[in-house]
């Protein structure tokens, strides 16, 4: 846990070693293959969880998703004088691995993080890692992002202006952007707000003290989109129960399997979203309109090849037929996987995220215990992050831990009458004797 954690947290962002014939390593596949190797090394007391034949499947379909979309992407793509190789099946094996690799933390958190114990630890790494992580924050918010350029020798997105907010900074460290280290923050905060269900310490202190601590480091991260997954959340945690939770989560991730077909119907609230940006001000509106259109354009070409995709090397994106150039704008993470893999591979990624939710869903009882209320934040803290795939990249990376740490839930709730009928029959036997 901590080593996924500490991984992801502190080695260079936006760094990939790229080898011939083999999947590109990140700090996420660095850590991942680590943390398994020691798994496998020191082994686990925790029973091996049973798993749902509809789990393989849906990772299978993720995972070869690539090889499906290079039997039908071997034409060479050309405008001008730029050309696009086509996907053939040997580039798509490393696709393949790619893919493996990114669920990997799923089978770690499935296996080796899946007791009530270790659900709880999980909930209470994230705001305890950002409590000491908001040093180098707090650092960056007033000397402005540096750290990574100091420490790495290079700046992790292409983009500077992007981490100047108004007059200000917004923090990055070693996070690839400004826009995932808020959300983590965000998430860390709701976790805290569940621990203050649970009246658990964190780092020694009251959750409310940390939980307050953290709501301003994410005032200071001038990020709106992470501010409103907070204080729309924050009164469901405070207010409800667990199950309401995950019910919550639950209709999430199942939008999320449908985006791209709510997307094709206009059913999606884009209009709605317009109107609220443009109560916050001009140029988010503008920023958000540009976003929508590239969408539509991008949207229409992956539904020129929808099952399979387009596949790898850029070939999803539009360029320009005079020039060549790519006129592409990439936000939302939805739309990369879509336009690359099609149905096949965008179900596989949220299916797997929407099938941990689901069993949530069954473990998660009415009743507010410890075990209710860690497996509800979970899974709540897993549909922010499915939330935030829609209009932003880069947040689906990490949280497969979380994922797989809540699908192995121990075993679903029986719904069977069968202890009732016991006690009828115990109560029923002495007035048969006595007959």
């Amino acid at each position: 846990m901590w080593s996924l954690l500490g991984g992801y947290m502190l080695l260079p962002s936006s760094l990939d070693v790229d080898v011939d014939l083999l999947p590109p390593l990140d700090k996420l596949g660095v850590t991942s293959l680590a943390t398994l190797m020691l798994c496998w090394v020191y082994g686990s007391r925790v029973p091996r969880p049973r798993r749902s034949v509809l789990l393989y499947v849906l990772a299978g379909v993720l995972v070869l998703s690539p090889l499906l979309t290079s039997l039908n992407n071997s034409e060479e793509l050309r405008a001008l004088k730029m050309s696009i190789p086509g996907f053939y099946p040997l580039t798509a094996l490393k696709f393949c691995g790619r893919n493996l690799l990114m669920i990997v933390p799923m089978y770690i958190g499935s296996r080796f993080l899946s007791s009530e114990r270790a659900r709880a630890e999980l909930l209470k790494a994230l705001p305890t890692a950002m409590v000491f992580y908001s040093l180098p924050m707090l650092f960056e918010i007033r000397m402005s992002p540096q750290l990574h350029r100091w420490v790495y020798g290079y700046f992790p997105h292409e983009s500077f202006a992007q981490a100047i907010r108004g007059s200000g900074f917004r923090p990055v460290v070693f996070f690839p952007h400004p826009l995932v280290l808020a959300l983590f923050t965000a998430m860390a905060l709701l976790a805290a707000l569940v621990l203050v269900r649970e009246r658990q310490r964190i780092v020694g202190q009251k959750p409310a003290l940390v939980a307050a601590y953290l709501s301003g480091l994410l005032v200071l991260c001038k990020t709106l989109g992470a501010a409103i997954y907070a204080i729309l959340l924050a009164p469901l945690v405070l207010l409800t129960r667990p199950r309401t939770w995950v019910k919550v989560a639950c209709a999430v991730s199942l939008v999320a399997c449908a985006y791209p077909l709510l997307r094709n119907n206009g059913l999606a609230p884009t209009q709605v979203v317009s109107q609220v940006a443009s109560t916050v001000s001009a140029d988010r509106l503008k920023s958000f309109q540009t976003r929508v259109e590239n969408e539509d354009a991008l949207l229409a070409k992956a539904n020129e090849k929808p099952w399979f995709g387009w596949g790898g090397w850029g070939r999803n994106r539009i360029y320009d037929k005079w020039t060549g150039q790519d006129i592409s704008v990439t936000d939302g993470g939805w739309i990369i996987v879509y336009g690359c893999w099609g149905w096949a591979g965008y179900l596989g990624l949220y299916g797997l995220l929407a099938f941990a939710l689901f069993r949530a869903h069954r473990a998660v009882g009415k009743e507010i215990t410890p075990a209710n209320l860690t497996r509800g934040g979970l899974a709540l803290l897993l549909a922010v992050c499915i939330v935030d795939s829609i209009p932003n990249s880069g947040s689906l990376s990490w949280v497969f831990v979380l994922a797989g740490s809540i699908a192995s839930t121990a075993q679903a709730r029986r719904k069977s009458p069968a202890p009732r009928k016991a006690v009828a029959e115990r109560v029923a036997a002495p007035q048969m004797a006595g007959a």
